[in-house]
């Protein structure tokens, strides 16, 4: 008699199987490219150059409020979005830019407390009230809540979750903006795509901007790091992140045009992102996803008992230990 073979693949224990992973995959993907705004223009230069050669979104490392005209001078910011990070007055801000622009306001206090040990104007409070006033006053299409979840990549991608969530249910974004969520690729492709996928499942109030970064450990000439950062980066984007912001392998010219470009073909060319869950229907994924999400509701669980995230930090407490 034939023995009964097993389906292949199916686990042969109880599953959970998950509805959905929260807000459909972004429409719209952004190859995305840092900009440090020390020299502003010598950064608008640069910006330019680089939307001219693949890139469609602009971080700005921004000194100064003042800067942004210049920075932002002949960016079309309703095509192009902008993520802004500093220590920048929303109002000032306001005044610069177009009343469609897209993008982030990327001023996150508790990253900014986590390390540097200050708040960016005193106090939670006062942090916690200017973001009410950005709010107000930015771009509709321009997300004034951002949680900088890549602070916790050390501690792992349930550490990046969990600050996520924890810092977004702090910062109480206002319902109907987009906020924004800055996660960090691991070193396991698998876990990556569950990661995201997760983010999006624990984060359905708003619509969510996940930014995912590629990064390595030091600059490189090696051609297996630069196909370590395109799997990295394949496994954000499947996973459901709207821009891909890849690190160059080193400050060559040559490298960061590879890295603009390995965004472009996995957004635009790969035929991957055709449809809204490409990874629906893996058992391994779906439990990941499942696991990870479960882990992280359970540390932010453990910080509210302990007073909060934003208590841990004002009280310098770590929220790890």
């Amino acid at each position: 008699m034939t023995p009964k073979l097993p389906e292949c693949a199916v686990p042969q224990g109880a599953r959970e199987t998950l509805i959905d992973f929260g807000p459909f995959a972004p429409a719209d993907r952004h190859a995305t490219v840092d900009v440090d705004g020390a020299n502003p223009q010598a950064a608008n230069k640069a910006a330019l150059y680089a939307l001219m050669d693949g890139a469609s979104s602009l971080l700005f490392w921004t000194h100064s409020a003042a800067d942004l005209p210049t920075l932002l001078d002949g960016i079309d910011t309703s095509i192009a979005p902008v993520h802004l990070v500093g220590d920048l007055d929303p109002l000032e801000a306001s005044v610069a830019l177009p009343a469609r622009s897209q993008g982030l306001f990327n001023v996150d206090p508790l990253e900014q407390r986590a390390r540097s040990g200050t708040w960016f104007t005193g106090s939670w409070a006062s942090d916690l009230e200017r973001l009410r006033r950005a709010e107000g006053v930015l771009p509709e299409d321009l997300g004034a809540v951002v949680s900088n979840a890549l602070w916790a990549a050390p501690q792992g991608a349930v550490g990046q979750l969990a600050w996520g969530l924890a810092s977004l249910r702090a910062m109480k974004p206002a319902a109907g903006r987009p906020v924004g969520l800055v996660l960090q690729a691991t070193a396991d492709y698998f876990e990556t795509a569950a990661m995201t996928q997760a983010a999006r499942m624990l984060w359905t109030a708003n619509p969510l901007w996940i930014v995912g970064r590629v990064a390595g450990a030091a600059p490189s000439d090696d051609a297996s790091d630069l196909i370590d950062r395109g799997l990295q980066a394949q496994a954000l984007a499947l996973g459901g992140c709207r821009d891909l912001w890849i690190a160059p392998l080193n400050n060559s010219p040559q490298a960061a045009r590879w890295a603009r470009h390995q965004a472009l073909v996995l957004y635009y060319e790969s035929g991957l992102l055709r449809h809204d869950f490409p990874l629906r229907g893996s058992y391994l994924l779906e439990d990941w996803t499942a696991q990870l999400a479960e882990a992280a509701r359970s540390q932010v669980a453990a910080w509210d008992a302990r007073g909060g995230l934003p208590h841990l930090l004002d009280q310098n407490l770590d929220p790890w230990t």
